[in-house]
């Protein structure tokens, strides 16, 4: 094998090696160990990541703080009242087009009777196994790449050809 080949197949593993350790780092932004669950019973404690749904009501309440059509308020919740959730929101959905809107945290009081529903978040281990199955999947993929492009072939031996020899 000539050097600019060793110099082009080590550049090729280098480049693999980059993206399987480009998706190792960006797995878990991706697949996201979190679901939200229904909260039927009980209150959600402060502290909790919590999504409300609006109600038709509520939309129009709440229009001039979250924006006209707002769906879905998530964020932490700061604290709650028996009328009123206060909470620190991080996304707005809104009803057309799925369109989200992401906040850094401003606190909004959300009162009870605006609310459709309150679902928390909360790790999903089905998920976290998931992730962790293809993170590890990944991690022996990047090994592969690795050996295989340190413990190449010899570049000072040249392959004996097995085709009919000049007389």
């Amino acid at each position: 094998m000539a050097i600019g080949e060793q110099w082009v197949n080590r550049r090729v593993r280098a480049r693999q090696l980059r993206a399987a350790l480009a998706g190792v780092l960006l797995l878990p932004t991706v697949t996201g160990c979190y679901t939200y669950r229904p909260i039927w019973t009980g209150e959600p404690a402060p502290g909790s990541v919590i999504t409300f749904g609006l109600t038709d009501r509520g939309r129009v309440a709440l229009s001039d703080r979250l924006g006209p059509g707002a769906r879905n308020v998530t964020g932490l919740l700061k604290s709650a009242t028996d009328s009123a959730y206060v909470i620190s929101v991080s996304k707005v959905t809104y009803i057309e087009g799925d369109r989200v809107a992401k906040w850094s945290g401003e606190q909004v009081d959300v009162s009870r009777n605006d609310i459709s529903g309150v679902a928390e978040r909360q790790l999903s281990k089905s998920r976290s196994w998931l992730a962790a199955g293809v993170v590890a999947g990944a991690l022996a993929m990047a090994s592969a790449i690795v050996i295989k492009g340190t413990a190449g072939p010899d570049p000072s031996t040249r392959p004996t050809g097995g085709g009919p020899q000049p007389q």
